[in-house]
């Protein structure tokens, strides 16, 4: 069976397999989250190895390469990720490089795990045909690692083709990208998105969708359990009456870092609407936020929209939980 890629990627594939008699040594695929960024790479690796290629240029599923590619063992392909991303093996494929809830694996790529690819470029193909090493995402490199691999990019091997994945790549050093062939991926329309999610048998709703920003492997991946907590804290904000001890009372049982990107979504469209513009995320609640946006300062939204994403660097790990929930809340209502 060939593999296949998302309804969304049909355009940039066939712009891949136009490329594939003169491709690029780099690649650098880049957008954001929940679009599928990964499962192209990654598509676009197997099929290069592949050995009996199927219809349009992808991977036929079937023949040698393809089997050991699907086992994660095929001796010219590497893929690097950092302790935190790399998934178990027993752990299933979320699309995006999903991390696995270890809390104490590093979060970069490491300069030794570049180095650990010098013999794998140095030395010949297996089966005589392309070496791939698959990077994501590309910006978790540190300034280490991203150097050594510019040594590489730089002066590449025969053969050798590198395969950027990146969710941020203004954070690459710019001389890795300048040496990468750029493949920017937007947002799939939402129709398109809405009937892929139902083609799934996926529960997400247009309202999901939004609140995942568009990304549609972002709202196929989100929790039910989680989208309901997330509607209780919502109703508790579109009511005035209720007071920041009683929101952080509410939260208290809950991640930090998953509240700050409730509220920075919450926040983000009260400043849409306080511009005379639409909701984005909670398309939902737009006449409730509509209603709250009357009452609130633009210049204060926006002073707490940049606290929000201040909090980010130490939400997952606040040294006091309620405190943190306290003072995100006094500041909230603060604003009106």
């Amino acid at each position: 069976m060939s593999i296949s890629n998302y309804p969304w990627q049909e355009e940039i594939w066939d712009r891949l397999r136009a490329m594939q008699d003169r491709l690029p040594h780099a690649m650098l695929f880049h957008g954001r989250p929940g679009i599928g960024k990964l499962h192209l790479a990654q598509t676009l690796a197997q099929s290069l190895l592949c050995e009996k290629r199927a219809d349009r240029g992808l991977a036929c599923g079937e023949c040698p390469a393809c089997v050991w590619f699907a086992a994660g063992n095929h001796p010219d392909f590497r893929m690097v990720q950092s302790e935190a991303m790399a998934p178990s093996p027993d752990e299933a494929e979320l699309g995006e490089g999903v991390e696995d809830g270890k809390k104490k694996a590093s979060k970069q790529i490491k300069i030794d795990q570049i180095r650990a690819l010098g013999d794998f470029l140095n030395l010949g193909s297996h089966r005589n045909g392309y070496r791939v090493v698959l990077i994501c995402p590309a910006e978790s490199m540190n300034p280490g690692a991203a150097n050594a691999l510019l040594k590489s990019l730089e002066e590449p091997s025969a053969g050798v083709v590198f395969l950027l994945v990146s969710h941020q790549p203004t954070k690459l050093l710019a001389t890795v990208r300048s040496r990468c062939h750029a493949l920017p991926l937007s947002l799939p329309p939402r129709e398109l998105s809405l009937r892929w999610l139902k083609d799934q048998d996926s529960r997400a709703t247009p309202a999901t969708l939004a609140f995942a920003g568009d990304a549609p492997l972002e709202a196929a991946a989100l929790p039910e359990e989680e989208a309901e907590t997330r509607r209780r804290l919502f109703d508790l904000l579109s009511q005035p009456a209720s007071s920041a001890l009683g929101l952080a009372d509410f939260c208290q049982r809950l991640q930090p870092g998953a509240v700050v990107d409730w509220m920075l979504k919450w926040t983000y469209d009260l400043i849409a609407l306080a511009s005379n513009s639409r909701a984005r995320y909670n398309i939902d609640y737009e006449r409730k936020l509509g209603v709250l946006a009357q009452n609130m300062a633009l210049p204060r939204l926006l002073r707490y929209y940049a606290a929000l994403a201040s909090l980010r660097a130490i939400a997952e790990h606040p040294l006091n939980a309620r405190l943190f929930f306290d003072d995100l809340f006094i500041s909230y209502k603060e604003i009106g």
